[in-house]
């Protein structure tokens, strides 16, 4: 009777153990892609990167510290990306807080030579933590690499500041914009350097700038662009006197007015040269050679029940246009609702300075916005803040005064900068109602097994 008995419980035990395992081991490849990732990540395409400063070689090692080759790109060469697929975390892979399922991919390193492209070597099938720890794309346990999660990013930004410990302690900061999050880590003793920008709707690395010691990496996603089927839309928080929008030769088109609580839609319809209707005296600082922003717009004013409107409804104008009609610029730096030129910083500094005349101009950069501060002196006054992202060249905030008219707009989403605090991260990895009805599934089958063998030990 003992014997059965010790049987049985080893049995118990078995199907015990079996059901923890089912809820703590993830399966060894995704069939699709988990749901905390972007559920349109390409998986049979390639993700390029254009490398514009590099100092190496890289000694890529996989996590048992076996050298896997040495390889290298340099300025001009590209660093090509194909995601194969999510599977389990590789079981060595312990200074990484990144959990499975992991992206795993194929990199592959290109250099340029004489302007032509030549591959150098391709690492098949590693996981994002492997990638991140050999390319520096993460610091000390935030190991994010070239895909992170997007469905909780609260507790990504605890976790990426929590990670101010141990040996490798340093200044950790995350800006967002409305379309990136960066992370920017500065190791005390100077040894590591790390700015991260991801795309928060894909979770695609777009921007990366790392170094350590002589190691050095700055790349870009081309891959990404500003999407233009988006309709983006500004909350109106003041507004001062209705304004008349004029053409170029100074013909009235129509009143416009909006209220705190209005509206304003922008619907890109593309990218086009010069209005060839521009006036000649409405200077200039972006060359005529460039292509410029068209797009159409809505204006709506907050009545009690809802939105009135569109009080103007214009399509297809310039944004240059745009910019001069509500005072999204200044001088001939009219920079309206989508910058040119943002990927020349040096251009943008040099012109808007420039016209300032009279006046006074501040220009402030951070990692992904640059803020253009314009106050004029004599004349009308005009005071204009503008606020883009650096990477798109999209506006983001305005506020502007010159004389009675005024207007200040923010693009919904976009949250002015505010300092980041340090807390702890909250794991999100809660079990969810499905794990709780397998537990108990479990015990209710353990209480019948026993009662059984209760049963059998009386008869």
């Amino acid at each position: 009777m003992e014997k059965k008995r010790f049987l049985l419980y080893i049995l118990i035990s078995c199907i015990l153990l079996q059901g923890v395992l089912i809820f703590l081991i993830p399966t060894a490849l995704a069939n699709s892609i988990p749901s905390e990732y972007y559920q349109q990540l390409d998986l049979n395409g390639k993700y390029i990167y254009n490398v514009t400063q590099f100092n190496g070689p890289i000694n890529w090692l996989g996590f048992d510290y076996k050298s896997k080759y040495n390889t290298s790109t340099n300025a001009g060469g590209q660093i090509i990306v194909n995601f194969t697929g999510f599977y389990d975390k590789d079981p060595n892979d312990i200074y990484n807080e990144f959990q499975s399922p992991m992206p795993y991919m194929d990199v592959e390193f290109v250099k340029n030579k004489n302007n032509i492209l030549v591959s150098n070597h391709t690492f098949y099938n590693v996981s994002n933590g492997e990638a991140a720890f050999n390319i520096l794309l993460g610091y000390n346990k935030f190991q994010s690499g070239f895909l992170i999660p997007i469905n909780n990013l609260t507790y990504l930004k605890d976790l990426a500041l929590a990670q101010d410990v141990g040996y490798m302690k340093g200044t950790i900061s995350i800006e967002e914009s409305y379309n990136f999050i960066c992370f920017d880590f500065k190791q005390d003793t100077k040894y590591q350097n790390t700015t991260l920008v991801y795309e928060k709707q894909t979770g695609l690395l777009v921007w990366a700038k790392t170094m350590m010691l002589n190691y050095f990496l700055e790349m870009q996603l081309i891959n990404f662009s500003l999407n233009l089927e988006t309709v983006y839309s500004y909350n109106v928080s003041s507004f001062g006197d209705a304004a008349f929008w004029y053409d170029w030769n100074f013909n009235y088109v129509d009143t416009w007015t909006t209220n705190p609580g209005g509206l304003i839609n922008i619907n890109f319809t593309g990218f086009y040269p010069k209005d060839p209707n521009e006036s000649s005296w409405a200077s200039d600082v972006f060359p005529d050679t460039i292509k410029r922003a068209w797009f159409n717009i809505e204006v709506f004013y907050k009545g009690y029940f809802g939105y009135i409107g569109p009080i103007l409804s214009l399509s297809n104008i310039s944004n240059r246009e745009a910019a001069i009609q509500m005072s999204i610029g200044f001088g001939g730096f009219q920079s309206g609702f989508l910058l040119p030129m943002i990927n020349n910083m040096t251009f943008i500094y040099e012109k808007a300075i420039g016209s300032a005349n009279p006046g006074e101009v501040i220009v402030t950069e951070n990692a992904l916005t640059v803020k253009i501060d314009y106050s004029q002196s004599g004349g009308l006054n005009q005071k204009t803040t503008m606020i883009y992202e650096k990477l798109t060249g999209l506006l983001l905030w305005v506020r502007t005064e010159l004389g009675s008219y005024n207007i200040e707009m923010k693009l919904i989403s976009y949250d002015l900068p505010e300092a980041q605090t340090k807390t702890p991260p909250q794991n999100p990895l809660i079990p969810s109602f499905e794990i709780w009805i397998l537990m108990f599934s479990l015990l209710t089958t353990t209480i019948t097994i026993a009662f059984k063998i209760k049963k059998w030990e009386l008869n």
